[in-house]
């Protein structure tokens, strides 16, 4: 029966079923196969996701995401959510804190000297400079 077709005229399906190790019955399947009504789905909900991450500027991850979409009268879960989205590569961004926090003032610790009041008042430009690396990170606790 697979012995009699040939693929392009030039291999036989059971040669070539025998090949890469599949049965030609299951080849015949695959072929004739339609996606499930879940792939279905998650095609049509891809892209739903795919265009509410566009609309938050890619800032939003999968439990944002599902927020949108169930607002928009779409029901899903956050682990379907992610999985859809990391098979298109699409991430959220992380937020960063918009400024350091470089004040402890609950401490016990000396407070360092001001040492701008004891100089003179400058006269002219450059004379004093002042920086603040306190909230640069180090190991001390």
């Amino acid at each position: 029966m697979c012995s009699s077709r040939v693929m392009k005229g030039e291999h036989s399906i059971r040669g070539l079923c025998e090949l890469l190790g599949v049965s030609p019955s299951g080849y015949y399947k695959w072929l004739h196969a339609r996606p499930s009504a879940r792939q279905s789905e998650d095609a049509i909900l891809a892209i739903k996701i795919a265009a509410a991450h566009r609309q938050s500027r890619g800032n939003y991850g999968s439990p944002r995401i599902v927020v949108e979409l169930r607002d928009q009268g779409t029901n899903t879960s956050r682990r379907r959510c992610a999985r859809l989205m990391h098979d298109q590569d699409l991430r959220g961004h992380k937020r960063h804190r918009r400024k350091p926090r470089t004040t402890d003032s609950r401490h016990d610790r000396p407070v360092a000297e001001n040492r701008l009041a004891k100089c003179p008042a400058p006269t002219k430009a450059n004379q004093i400079w002042i920086t603040d690396i306190t909230y640069l990170k180090t190991t001390e606790v």
